[in-house]
């Protein structure tokens, strides 16, 4: 009897474990393949000077092209405005299980001799929304004592 509890219970833990990550396993489908980052907006008025990811400034993001391999948690992006390098960038990352509706995109940006366990720092970015053809990322920071969002739009290449 007690044998035939445990079975229960372990098939149990392993119905809720699959259907808690089978969300972000759609995510990573979807996102696999790639993205060209069309635009940036920020979540106030004015002019800002803004380095993303500690890499370069935002206006060499825009029209950046990125390349996502979900089988190994991997992406590569490359700025394609000629006044930005455009050496390949390598970046590791993971869609967490969600708490909410709220799903967060961490990455960890490698050089192509790095280890992602040899990186102790990230980003945290929010997944806003995810479809077969558009991605919108979201970033929130403290600017002068203020929330500020910057808010990333991608569309999907052919």
């Amino acid at each position: 009897m007690k044998c035939k509890k445990l079975i229960l219970l372990f098939g149990v833990l392993l119905l809720v474990a699959c259907k808690a990550t089978k969300p972000v396993k759609l995510a990573e489908r979807t996102l696999k393949g790639n993205w060209t980052l069309t635009s940036i907006s920020y979540s106030r008025p004015g002019s800002f000077n803004v380095n993303l990811y500690n890499d370069s400034g935002a206006n060499c993001f825009i029209n950046s092209n990125w390349k996502f391999i979900p089988n190994n948690n991997t992406a590569t992006y490359q700025f394609s405005n000629s006044e930005c390098e455009t050496t390949i960038r390598k970046v590791k990352w993971t869609i967490p299980i969600p708490s909410g509706d709220s799903y967060n995109f961490l990455m960890k940006p490698l050089n192509f001799t790095q280890k992602a366990k040899e990186i102790t720092r990230g980003f945290k970015t929010q997944l806003k929304s995810l479809t077969s053809t558009n991605m919108v990322w979201t970033q929130k920071l403290n600017f002068e004592n203020k929330p500020f969002i910057i808010t990333m739009n991608f569309i999907k290449s052919i």
